[in-house]
């Protein structure tokens, strides 16, 4: 095949992005509702047309969770398909699973829009549509596992990553529907205790599949394969396989368990986070260490330096609020939305955003493509108001709910400089959302036009 032409491996992985960055754009849209729900002049108008917190939230969610895992399997598919094409049979299955995919956002989108939702933290869909989700699921792993089954045991770290990551998935769909048994909903501690159990694995698998996307990244980015197979890299991998059955229980302190659980779920997540902080000091040395060219990938550097560093500030806010004391203050206030927004937008989506930068990088290598589309000064001017933002929404969020803890526990009312926090909470947000709109849409013309912009004439 001419390198003008897109091959099929290509257009599997654009196609796959294209519905990542649809799931990107439904998530803003519902947080953007959300957030003007806050103010009080505008939320008796929205309840009014019957926009409502019930249904905007797991709207939110939900896209914002299929967003990382669309990201993650643009990655995965890219990595299958770079050097030998897709069979027949695999761009069959391939076809079935975004099939299935598809219909199950369509039907979710329309269900939830109409408040039928279970109630149900990440799984607010009708179960009927898990089904669809799980097929998918199927697809895609044995999609994965028939291609990297050959040589398993020598493939980088980020391949058994990316393999935990799509077992966890289905795992742990399959357990956060554990409701559905007869019985549980006359023991809710033990339904409360499953369903945050549930919720942590399924982190846990985005953060597997994330943290391995990392590490390809890097190692393709500047051709040192160290980093997919160190110690650090390996130590990361097995303490998140640890992690993802523990990581659940130091956020349920309110719940009745034994202290001995608590403390080994501490222990165990903190020590992930502080081996992801050495995996980006890995792979940002091996950037710094690579000779300069043209295809210095500076957008993806950008985002990767912007997660490294929220990773350090979010480790310290995780060590923190994870100290009993400190965690019955801020339980249920913006510090745990906080947290969660940090978590998933300056780590897992920036991580996302940097892979995307590479992967289209390499399926549009012409020079102008890549000033004008990839690496633009734009882009990176973009990235940096996107950043600044979201470091002012984090702030801000931190210090409202810090306040809201500390005069809950002294039985005080809310101080009365918190008032304006509506307006500037909505006014953050909102901008936050339009920088990933802006990001979005600057990348828009490659996957629209993808043809036209890989041809060399």
């Amino acid at each position: 095949m001419s390198d003008d032409r897109l091959a099929d491996g290509q257009r599997v992985t654009l196609a796959v992005m294209s519905c990542a960055f649809v799931c990107l754009l439904l998530s803003i849209l519902a947080g953007a509702l959300g957030a003007l729900y806050y103010l009080p002049p505008l939320a008796p108008l929205a309840g009014a047309v019957g926009i409502s917190l019930v249904e905007l939230r797991p709207l939110h969610t939900t896209f914002a969770s299929s967003w990382i895992f669309l990201g993650v399997t643009a990655a995965v598919l890219h990595f299958l398909f770079e050097s030998r094409g897709p069979t027949a049979a695999e761009k069959l299955r391939v076809k079935a699973q975004l099939a299935c995919w598809g219909l199950a956002g369509l039907a979710a989108l329309a269900t939830l829009t109409l408040g039928i939702t279970t109630g149900r933290e990440y799984l607010g869909f009708h179960p009927l549509i898990s089904v669809l989700i799980l097929a998918g699921w199927f697809l895609f792993a044995y999609t994965f596992f028939r291609r990297v089954s050959r040589g398993f045991f020598s493939r980088p770290v980020y391949v058994y990553m990316w393999g935990a990551g799509i077992l966890y998935f289905i795992y742990t769909f399959i357990e956060g529907h554990a409701y559905l048994l007869p019985g549980i909903d006359r023991h809710p501690i033990a339904d409360l205790q499953i369903q945050w159990k549930s919720c942590g694995t399924l982190v846990a698998a985005f953060n597997q599949m994330v943290y391995g996307s990392l590490i390809f990244v890097g190692e393709r980015m500047t051709g040192d394969t160290r980093a997919g197979h160190s110690k650090t890299s390996f130590s990361l991998f097995f303490i998140g396989l640890l992690n993802s059955f523990t990581n659940y229980a130091h956020h349920t302190y309110h719940i009745p368990q034994d202290h001995l659980i608590k403390w080994i779920a501490f222990v165990v997540s903190m020590l992930e986070i502080i081996l992801l902080v050495l995996v980006f000091r890995e792979v940002t040395l091996m950037m710094q260490r690579k000779p300069g060219s043209s295809l210095d990938y500076r957008a993806s550097v950008q985002f990767i330096e912007y997660s490294k560093y929220w990773n350090a500030c979010l480790l310290t806010l995780a060590l923190l609020i994870s100290v009993p004391p400190l965690n019955s203050l801020i339980h249920g206030t913006h510090v745990v939305m906080a947290h969660a927004m940090g978590s998933e937008l300056a780590i897992d989506s920036y991580i996302l955003f940097a892979v995307f930068a590479y992967i289209l990088g390499t399926i549009f290598p012409k020079r102008e493509i890549l000033r004008r589309y990839i690496d633009s000064p734009r882009l990176r001017a973009i990235a940096r108001r996107l950043n600044a933002a979201l470091v002012l929404l984090v702030l801000w969020l931190l210090v409202r709910g810090l306040a809201v803890g500390v005069t809950r526990y002294l039985g005080q009312r809310e101080p009365d400089w918190l008032e304006p926090f509506p307006y500037l909470f909505a006014f953050l947000g909102i901008t936050v959302g339009l920088f990933l709109v802006k990001l979005v849409l600057a990348w828009a013309p490659l996957l629209v036009q993808p043809q036209r912009h890989k041809l060399w004439s």
